[in-house]
């Protein structure tokens, strides 16, 4: 079953794109890609588990940079750029 829907705003149904204009309180470019996702709330971490997951996530967030130290900021940007669009125009 997939969770994730990703759609050009040109190719949705009149229907379709008049609830999420609706939604959203604004009208839709023709280029803008509209995502939906569904999936089951949980409760947030608290306590020592919130600690520990934020404690990894900024350990992850500091290996990341360490990477991308001597990468220039316009060529960091187009890798950005180039795997956003390869995953949206490869969705699961």
């Amino acid at each position: 079953m997939q969770n994730v829907a990703i759609h050009k705003a040109r190719e949705l149904s009149p229907e379709t794109r008049m609830v999420v204009e609706n939604e959203l309180g604004r009208p839709l470019q023709e280029d803008e890609e509209v995502t939906i996702m569904a999936f089951a709330p949980h409760d947030a971490a608290s306590g020592e588990r919130h600690r520990e997951l934020a404690r990894r996530l900024e350990e992850r967030i500091n290996k990341t940079a360490e990477r991308v130290r001597n990468v220039a900021g316009d060529e960091l940007e187009d890798a950005i750029n180039e795997t956003v669009h390869h995953v949206r125009s490869h969705p699961q």
